[in-house]
């Protein structure tokens, strides 16, 4: 039983040892790697909430919308356009 244990606690190392090998060998790789990138300011852009294509501005609503939404719609009820539910 002792040696068992013992033994147990020996590959136990030997499995931390690998880790720590391997754990160190990769902080070497990626420190070569990141050598050869070029060292550059870092920036930030802060931009405001809001569509930065065009200027925000109220919707613009067309004269005769209505009727010819309504003309094209497949059912109106109370304002609302009514159609069937897409599955």
């Amino acid at each position: 039983m002792t040696y068992l244990f013992i033994q147990s606690n020996y590959s136990k190392m030997l499995d931390e040892k690998k880790i720590r090998e391997q754990g160190i060998k990769l902080i070497e790789e990626f420190s070569r790697m990141l050598e050869k990138i070029p060292e550059i300011m870092e920036t930030h852009y802060v931009v405001d909430l809001r569509n930065v294509t065009r200027e925000d501005r109220g919707a613009v609503r067309k004269k005769g919308f209505d009727e010819k939404m309504k003309r094209i719609a497949p059912g109106w009820d109370e304002g609302y356009i009514v159609a069937e539910k897409a599955v």
